[in-house]
């Protein structure tokens, strides 16, 4: 039997050994006065929750620096933060870092946290990281290439890895073929069961290899 965990605060959720607020909590809800976050940083999204399974699963090289690409609120980046890797969480609205701080804070984890979009990094910026992760940033056409150029610039400064998911938009799936014809790929069809059950696809870039 599951050990029953005591909850840290109310209206939290325990989830791949990580604990979030959920939108009825005092915390989000205070958050919510204060804050507006835009471009659907308004919530968790379910793709956050396979990363954490496929982590889970797939462990990373320990101590990997990961930057987390539309981090949103910081289910994902709290994750790995909380399994001993140092985290930047990249997004283009600012007013999603206090959910993400006040969450990091609940588990006791620290992630950094920079604003701006995909084009903001540059290769020196890429070269600081190992690992490029996201979860459900991918949505719209224009994301497609924005994604691909970021990640040629990843690939030359040295960034070993991206895993990402998805629901399976259509400019996602875009992504997948133009990174197919670059790099050694894979993608799987994926499934969690914490919180819900929820299925998606992972994408997993193995960007210091070259496409047969």
């Amino acid at each position: 039997m599951p050990e029953l965990l005591a909850p840290p605060a109310k209206n939290t959720y325990h989830t791949y050994g990580i604990w979030l607020y959920t939108e009825k909590s005092r915390e989000i809800k205070s958050l919510k006065k204060e804050r507006s976050p835009s471009v659907h940083g308004d919530k968790h999204w379910d793709s956050s929750y396979l990363l954490m399974d496929y982590f889970t699963h797939n462990p990373l090289k320990k101590k990997s620096r990961i930057l987390d690409v539309g981090c949103g609120w910081g289910p994902t980046s709290i994750y790995l933060a909380n399994s001993g890797h140092g985290v930047t969480g990249l997004d283009v609205d600012d007013e999603v870092f206090a959910f993400l701080d006040v969450q990091a804070e609940l588990n006791g984890v620290a992630v950094k946290t920079r604003q701006g979009a995909m084009a903001s990094m540059k290769k020196a910026d890429l070269s600081k990281y190992d690992v490029i992760v996201g979860g459900d940033i991918c949505f719209w056409d224009e994301l497609t290439d924005e994604w691909f150029a970021m990640l040629k610039r990843a690939a030359s400064a040295g960034v070993k890895k991206l895993v990402l998911a998805d629901p399976g938009r259509s400019p996602f799936l875009k992504l997948v073929d133009k990174c197919y014809e670059r790099w050694d790929c894979d993608m799987h069809t994926w499934y969690c069961l914490e919180p819900k059950r929820f299925t998606g696809s992972l994408l997993i870039v193995n960007l210091d290899k070259k496409a047969d």
